[in-house]
């Protein structure tokens, strides 16, 4: 009987740590279990905003590519007004200086050409015909690029020259 109840305390301690070892063998399971659904969560937040994200992305390629056309079609139009302008002063030129009534038509016509080209390509396919003109005639395209500038701040100049100092932005007009 002095076995018995020496072993008693230890089959209780024995019996204890099973019941601790289950208990935490259980709470191990639940933890990789509760583990795995945040790991499931977030690969599934990181879809999502993937998803979003490249919604987002071509939302505003599209209104990009939609401004730009538009821009593309107003600037077509320009030109071919000014090719038209141009058109009819080398018209009147014509019997006076023919020379330069021919250099003016060819002007002309060259205009409603980049008018023409600009209607009937996207912008991508427009931006592949510069660059191949920069690498066919280098020269040509740093001339009409200086040109084009010069144009430019001739036109600004004379934008700005119009304007009153009501249409410039407040940190522009100045002190009254």
């Amino acid at each position: 009987m002095a076995d018995q109840s020496r072993t008693e305390p230890v089959k209780s301690g024995l019996v204890a740590a099973q019941a601790v070892g289950d208990a935490a063998k259980q709470v191990g399971e639940r933890a990789g279990q509760a583990g795995s659904s945040a790991v499931q969560q977030a690969k599934d937040l990181a879809s999502d905003a993937q998803t979003r994200g490249t919604a987002l992305a071509s939302a505003v390629g599209e209104q990009v590519s939609a401004a730009a056309e538009t821009q593309k079609q107003s600037l077509a139009d320009q030109l071919e007004d000014i090719a038209q302008a141009v058109h009819r002063s080398g018209a009147e030129l014509e019997g006076h200086q023919d020379w330069a009534a021919r250099l003016v038509e060819r002007g002309a016509a060259e205009l409603s050409t980049i008018a023409s080209t600009l209607r009937h390509n996207d912008v991508p396919a427009l931006m592949e015909n510069v660059q191949d003109l920069a690498r066919r005639q280098p020269a040509l395209f740093t001339g009409a690029s200086f040109a084009a500038g010069f144009a430019l701040a001739r036109v600004g100049r004379v934008a700005v020259a119009g304007a009153s100092k009501a249409d410039l932005p407040e940190a522009f007009r100045g002190q009254p």
